[in-house]
């Protein structure tokens, strides 16, 4: 862009440059004129001859200008608009960034609903629970806190596990949303 800025400073010299010459040469044709030269006069044909090319090259030079005008505003436009739709794509991706985390929150809510009312229902669980405290009741205190102290081993060692399996999902559900947002930018 600043290229451009460049090139149009040196062509809006060179067409001052042109204007000054045509001037120059305007004078030197009234300046053949005086000189009881008559119009037909070679040095006369000369001066408007060099004039008209000059006009014309101005001319020309003008229209170059005015393209250069024309793709440097069309440039700046492209950058705005490009900046403008990165602005939409950013708001537009905290919108979908806002409905993405409700929906697992929703998803999560009623999976948990789910399990929890499945847990309840499920008599083999109450099965177990039963028979556990009845022998819970046979056990003298100290018995009772082995075999506590056992079940909060299995169950710590349960639920590390079940954190090791959910952040092994948060990190392939981060690479999943990587991947698209790549292809999305490959897209768009």
């Amino acid at each position: 862009m600043d290229e451009l800025y460049k090139v149009m400073d040196d062509l809006l010299d060179v067409e001052f440059q042109m204007k000054a010459g045509i001037d120059i040469l305007k004078e030197m044709e009234e300046l053949y004129m005086t000189e009881e030269k008559s119009e037909e006069s070679e040095e006369r044909k000369l001066a408007v001859l060099m004039r008209g090319y000059m006009q014309s090259m101005k001319g020309n030079l003008c229209g170059i200008i005015g393209y250069i005008d024309d793709v440097t505003l069309q440039k700046k436009n492209d950058r705005c608009n490009k900046e403008k739709q990165q602005k939409e794509k950013n708001e537009l991706s905290k919108e979908v960034k806002e409905f993405v985390n409700l929906a697992i929150v929703e998803h999560m809510g009623k999976a948990y609903e789910e399990w929890k009312l499945s847990r309840e229902s499920n008599p083999e669980c109450d099965e177990v629970e039963r028979a556990y405290q009845e022998l819970l009741k046979t056990l003298t205190p100290e018995q009772e806190e082995v075999i506590t102290k056992y079940c909060n081993a299995i169950f710590n060692s349960g639920a590390e596990t079940e954190e090791f399996f959910y952040r092994l999902g948060l990190k392939d559900g981060h690479r999943l949303k990587n991947t698209v947002n790549s292809v999305v930018e490959l897209l768009v």
